[in-house]
């Protein structure tokens, strides 16, 4: 356990090319355990935290899930740590395999497209999941939802979503029509639609959001909406903007059908 987590956090690559990747912090861990006990690989406790009564809980779920678990002094989980305030705690999981959705989310479908601070990424799943979305999609050039960063910053969100990855905007938007879905609209700085506007129906919809300083790579795959900034600040972080759409979507109730 000890030598594979040394070769995991030697370099991104090796995180990018290994076949498992590692969960942080009780909480997290908790809600990986719960939610894809058939990804779990191996556990490891600092014997701080192991004699803890968040450690006790973490003991009693892994023995309830028939796991085992290894026990090493603070320091030497310290240093094999990938991220500040760890817990004491961490599990590997076994890396899944992105399939092709089956079916479209609900309230809407998010795409990011090639979004790729991590922070940024991990923030919009966890926004997703808040808002009832049950899938994300992202495109090539987007950070690895299995990023530590990521999964630090999507707070167990990757455990509750599905996540799809395409080669490209105009791939996902394919598959998004595939699927039933009609309308797609692309989050811009200006369009003569606003988050506001009677016309923008995000409702069953896709909303795309882009990289964080080229924007959206495709942007005639769908139609351009804008969120109206009276002020003076040059743009939103994309994370912000992914919030404001997706509340606005399911604040606003699919049209009803003609009679």
């Amino acid at each position: 356990m000890v030598k594979a987590l040394r070769h995991f956090g030697a370099s991104r690559h090796n995180q990018r090319k290994s076949p498992f990747f590692v969960v942080e912090g009780y909480r997290v861990c908790r809600e990986a355990l719960l939610r894809r006990p058939s990804w779990f690989s191996f556990c490891l406790l600092s014997e701080s935290f192991s004699s803890s009564l968040e450690g006790e809980e973490m003991r009693g779920l892994l023995r309830r899930l028939g796991f085992s678990w290894g026990s090493i002094s603070p320091g030497e989980f310290s240093g094999l740590a990938l991220t500040e305030g760890s817990q004491g705690v961490m599990v590997a999981m076994e890396r899944p395999v992105f399939g092709a959705p089956g079916e479209l989310s609900p309230v809407c479908t998010l795409i990011l497209d090639q979004v790729r601070e991590p922070g940024n990424v991990g923030t919009l799943l966890r926004t997703a999941w808040a808002a009832g979305l049950t899938q994300v999609w992202l495109t090539a050039g987007s950070a690895d939802p299995w990023n530590p960063k990521v999964i630090r910053s999507g707070m167990g969100a990757q455990f509750a979503l599905e996540t799809h990855l395409f080669p490209d905007l105009p791939s996902a938007g394919e598959a998004f029509r595939a699927l039933g879905g009609k309308e797609i609209w692309c989050a811009m700085m200006e369009a003569p639609t606003t988050l506001f506007s009677p016309e923008f129906s995000p409702a069953g919809a896709a909303l795309v959001l882009g990289n964080e300083g080229n924007g959206i790579t495709c942007p005639q795959v769908g139609r351009p909406v804008t969120i109206p900034m009276p002020g003076h600040a040059e743009s939103l972080n994309v994370a912000q903007a992914g919030t404001l759409l997706l509340f606005e979507a399911l604040r606003r109730p699919s049209p009803s059908p003609a009679p």
